[in-house]
């Protein structure tokens, strides 16, 4: 029996919802660049790879370089809306807001190959709140794309706060972005993390004196090690919380 904790902290991707994508497939890259020829930028695949690929790399650095000179711990984390902002500006073009999320969306959606809730997640969600205890999101992601994936999973409302790398600029397992947890008014000794990677969900709760809880699923990067001390593995979520 696990100890009853106020807060959940739960991951999103491969923790709450199992998700595939593909961004390296040539089709991905043909089909991307198809739209936008069709919004009046023309482009072919191969170009638009490596001009991604690339500015990627460059708003990375300069994220870091940011940190670093406000003494904030990474890694840092880019909006993929500002890569797509730098490369319309190198083809002299602008485009309103609305257009860049919807763009983003288009993205995602042409990558994606899976997308769904593991089934016990709803019932688990529902039985914290009927306990009284608080929910959080804490994730690496993009929130172009994981805000209408939180609406589609059925989860937006879900959360007493969702935080999210890319709207912070800073991602597991910087201490910085469990350091916003505080800022909720959470008392970490009374909080428990649940992730499925041992780095980002477990080792860094524990350098931020949170407990956790350890899910090994598809999507879980090769553990990198001994789990932390207060760190338990679990098979699956039913584990968290007696599920009514």
């Amino acid at each position: 029996m696990l100890p009853e904790y106020d807060n959940y902290v739960f991951d999103l991707y491969g923790t709450l919802a199992d998700i595939r994508t593909d961004e390296s497939a040539p089709s991905f890259w043909r089909a991307l660049a198809y739209e936008l020829c069709l919004r009046g930028v023309p482009t072919t695949a191969a170009s638009l790879k490596k001009s991604y690929s690339f500015l990627c790399e460059i708003l990375q650095e300069r994220a870091e370089a940011a940190l670093q000179e406000w003494n904030v711990p990474g890694p840092a984390e880019i909006n993929i809306l500002d890569v797509w902002r730098e490369y319309l500006e190198s083809r002299n073009r602008a485009w309103p807001e609305a257009e860049l999320w919807a763009f983003a969306r288009t993205f995602r959606a042409l990558s994606l190959k899976k997308l769904r809730l593991y089934p016990e997640v709803p019932r688990l969600l529902y039985t914290l709140r009927d306990a009284g205890k608080k929910i959080f999101l804490l994730t690496n992601a993009q929130p172009a794309f994981t805000r209408p994936e939180l609406r589609y999973l059925g989860l937006t409302n879900r959360f007493d706060a969702i935080l999210i790398s890319g709207e912070q600029g800073v991602k597991k397992p910087s201490p910085a972005f469990y350091g916003l947890l505080k800022k909720e008014g959470l008392d970490f000794s009374r909080t428990l993390m649940i992730g499925n990677d041992d780095v980002c969900d477990c080792r860094a709760a524990a350098r931020a004196g949170l407990d956790s809880l350890y899910i090994r699923t598809a999507q879980s990067p090769v553990p990198s090690g001994p789990l932390p001390q207060n760190c338990r593995e679990i098979p699956s979520l039913k584990a968290v919380f007696p599920l009514r």
